[in-house]
Formats: structure tokens, sequence, C-alpha cells
């Protein structure tokens, strides 16, 4: 234990260091790179571009997404509108949770699985069927 006549020394400090490249002036980016445009795109790693010009595959993706909402939107309205369906999608989709399908896109194991709710439904209320007509 220190004794209390004794001063306790100062904190170790380390060092400022210098800038990383000291001998290459600093330009402001306003002089290295114009700023962008009002239309400029950004793009950033692992994201998809939402242009015109986007590829087949990304408009597929983002078709499928669209067609999944419907499906799904569809499902939900037809639960509402007939709660005693609810027990039977509900099972279906228990199910399909504990099966693991290997090599399928998710979206399009997604669609499968909301087609099958779709179709379970039908089969119990075969007069819903208009309802899916797309």
């Amino acid at each position: 234990m220190p004794k209390l006549d004794e001063a306790t020394p100062a904190p170790v400090r380390p060092p400022t260091l210098p800038p990383d490249f000291p001998d290459i002036p600093q330009n402001p980016s306003s002089e290295l790179q114009p700023p962008p445009g009002p239309s400029a795109t950004y793009v950033v790693a692992g994201t998809t571009i939402a242009s015109g010009s986007e590829a087949p595959e990304v408009r597929a993706k983002d078709e499928l997404r669209g067609r999944n909402a419907r499906l799904r939107e569809k499902i939900n309205s037809v639960l509402e509108q007939h709660p005693e369906l609810r027990d039977a999608t509900e099972e279906l989709a228990l199910e399909q949770g504990l099966h693991v399908e290997a090599g399928t896109p998710f979206l399009e194991r997604v669609n499968g699985k909301l087609q099958e709710r779709a179709r379970a439904i039908i089969e119990r209320r075969p007069d819903l069927e208009r309802l899916f007509d797309d």
C-alpha cells in the first residue's frame, strides 16, 4: 500500500502520431473529384441497382417477390373472411417449416409454399378457387 506522503506518478501517455503521409499534400475532396450530380446512383456492395437498366435476373426476382406478396395477401384475406380454414393452413405451414429444400432458391421455395397453402384452402373450399385465379 502506498504511503500518503509519497506523490503518485503521472500517467504515461502515448506520443501523438504524425499524419500517415506527411510528404503528400492533402487536397480537399472538391479538388479531387467534383460532387455527384442529382441523378447519381450509388452502388453498395451486396445490393442491387434500382433503375430501368436492371439485369434480367434482378427483374425476375422482383417479379417473384411481387407474386409472393400478392399470393400471401390473398391467403391472408381469405383466412380473415373464413377463419375456419386457418387451422388447416397453419398446420401445413408448420409441416413446411420442418422440411428443408436444398438447392432451390429462397424466393422459389417461398412461392412453392404459398402455392401449397393456397391449394390446401381450395381443397377445403373449392368455391374459393376464383379468388386465386391469376
